[in-house]
């Protein structure tokens, strides 16, 4: 591993998320775009990711569901038979690793009318 591979790696949450904030200053200070921190309670233009979804437990959650919904995914897939919107979008917009399976169940199954726009999935037909 590089050295600097080893760094990264010998890190902990808090100073990669320091690295990380200080490398959003840089870019930032360089396209002349100005950074204001947003306190909970304010709103924004942009959204804010959510920082439980990516916490170590959230992870591991949803690394524990995905055979469960891979499961359905593959059994929709052979079958034909709709999961259904609700479960596509929880998947989708839960489990970044299940969005290949989905694209390729929903390809197989135009008639559903559910569509990828943008990298948003969004139903096309009533």
């Amino acid at each position: 591993m590089p050295a600097a591979g080893v760094a990264i790696a010998n890190q902990t949450q808090e100073q990669v998320e320091q690295d990380y904030s200080a490398t959003l200053l840089v870019e930032n200070s360089v396209s002349g775009v100005e950074v204001k921190a947003v306190d909970e309670g304010e709103s924004s233009a942009a959204p804010v990711p959510n920082p439980e979804k990516w916490s170590h437990e959230a992870i591991v959650a949803r690394a524990n569901m995905r055979p469960v919904r891979r499961e359905k995914l593959n059994r929709a897939a052979n079958s034909g038979e709709n999961p259904g919107f609700n479960f596509l979008q929880e998947c989708w917009d839960d489990d970044p690793a299940l969005r290949i399976v989905i694209k390729k169940v929903l390809a197989k199954f135009p008639q559903w009318g559910i569509a990828i726009v943008d990298g948003v999935l969004v139903k096309w037909k009533g």
